[in-house]
């Protein structure tokens, strides 16, 4: 078999000999409890000053606060996933979580609290014209929910001028 088609050239992906913004890609595995919370903020701050991102961390570590806040209320106990990752100009962080799948009846229900619980970080994504927050189902044999937020620079500088911090 001849599996050269399938394979990469052996040319490195970066050239980068510490953190910048193009190699900001993270995930972190978070056991089940709130006491994650400060842990992931503090990780997330640390993680954007590292790679230059410092004017982002204000928003970026309320998102992960809020995403984070919003899977151990809904799945007590469970283990999540944060993932981090700069990509064209935007901040993604995701959270991924074992809530387990609900009879039908039940799946908007459920969807619409989870959506309720997510109002204050969606209300501080409006006002800075970042650009979305969802949730969504992951489908498959691990099922669980998606939540995630991207914003860009100009986002954040806007959420820190509406705190009353200053233009940077």
């Amino acid at each position: 078999m001849n599996f050269a088609p399938c394979m990469p050239d052996s040319s490195p992906v970066s050239t980068s000999t510490g953190p910048i913004p193009s190699n900001l890609d993270y995930s972190l595995g978070l056991p089940g409890g709130a006491y994650c919370l400060r842990m992931a903020r503090k990780t997330v701050d640390r993680l954007l000053r590292a790679h230059d991102l410092a004017d982002m961390a204000e928003l970026g570590v309320l998102a992960a606060s809020e995403l984070l806040a919003n899977a151990y209320l809904f799945t007590p106990g469970k283990a999540t996933n944060l993932s981090i990752r700069w990509r064209f100009g935007v901040l993604r962080l995701t959270v991924f979580d074992e809530h387990p799948r609900h009879p039908k009846a039940e799946r908007e229900a459920c969807r619409a609290q989870r959506r309720a619980a997510l109002s204050m970080l969606d209300a501080a994504l409006d006002a800075s014209d970042s650009l979305c927050c969802g949730l969504d189902e992951v489908g498959g044999p691990t099922a669980g929910n998606k939540l995630w937020v991207a914003f860009s620079r100009d986002a954040a500088r806007n959420y820190d001028r509406l705190r009353g911090g200053r233009d940077r």
